[in-house]
């Protein structure tokens, strides 16, 4: 796990949308997508639910969270 997954996956706990949170990073959404698909490899499992509204963190995802 590096520092900015963990910059990103707070910002995107907050922001609740991956360009609002890319962009409280000064980061692409694509770079914060990629980051979160590896801190989800990582934890070995989905730590958001993704659909067409907000994300909304898992049971994994809360877990994490500090």
């Amino acid at each position: 796990m590096e520092m900015h997954q963990v910059r990103y996956f707070l910002a995107l706990t907050r922001e609740l949308n991956f360009t609002r949170a890319a962009a409280a990073c000064n980061v692409t959404q694509p770079s914060l997508t990629r980051a979160i698909k590896l801190l989800e490899f990582e934890f070995g499992g989905a730590l958001f639910h993704r659909d067409r509204q907000a994300p909304k963190l898992t049971e994994l995802g809360r877990t994490v969270l500090p």
